[in-house]
């Protein structure tokens, strides 16, 4: 059997979401205060990463740097991405995330080659911007990257549709797949919606499920 592999980046192929990363290391204080209006549903994802990374004044190597140190990939990840290449399982990274943070860490592991859709982050003294990829979905606002739109354009998918993921924006794209494998608030929220789910630590965990599927 052949799957089709969608993964988030933050908090799932790393240990450490390299968001949070650089907001709690360059804007003390911002995140926790913002993404309490967030899982509120007082604010969209959009605007609480705007809000966030606005306070986020430094260049960027020096965020990248902090990341490098601070962001390590989930045991088990870099055979998991060689498991699914000789096995021909295609292998999708969606985030809601910044290349300019996401593309250092892959290329340090080796994993350059990797097919990464995600947002992009212009760091500045003087502030930060962030740009999310473009969406004709009226709900865009809710999420910044529509992780379920990005995935329907690979249609028509080899095999059953595998999402895994730790996070607020893989709530959709989650409940979209037929195998789902899910962490921490992704995993509470699936739980609540009765879709089921199978937890995990490290990649080694979700290779061997896969194997025997």
């Amino acid at each position: 059997m052949t799957f089709f592999i969608t993964c988030d980046f933050d908090g799932t192929i790393t240990m450490r979401d390299t968001l949070e990363l650089v907001v709690s290391r360059f804007a003390p204080g911002v995140w926790d205060t913002i993404e309490v209006d967030l899982l509120a549903g007082e604010i969209t994802l959009t605007e609480a990463m705007r809000r966030e990374f606005d306070q986020v004044r430094v260049r960027e190597a020096d965020v990248v740097a902090h990341v490098l140190r601070e962001a390590h990939l989930r045991p088990g990840f870099v055979e998991f991405v060689a498991w699914a290449e000789a096995e021909g399982h295609p292998l999708l990274i969606v985030s809601s995330g910044f290349r300019s943070l996401i593309d250092p860490v892959l290329a340090r592991a080796g994993l350059s080659r990797l097919h990464v859709h995600a947002g992009e982050a212009l760091f500045t003294v003087e502030g930060t911007s962030v740009m999310f990829p473009p969406s004709r979905m009226p709900c865009i606002e809710t999420c910044g990257h529509c992780k379920s739109e990005t995935i329907a354009a690979h249609e028509p998918f080899p095999g059953p549709l595998v999402y895994i993921g730790d996070g607020y924006s893989d709530r959709c794209a989650a409940q979209k797949a037929d195998v789902v494998f899910a962490r921490e608030e992704l995993g509470r929220y699936l739980d609540l919606q009765g879709v089921a789910s199978r937890p995990f630590e490290d990649f080694y965990e979700i290779r061997d499920v896969l194997k025997e599927l």
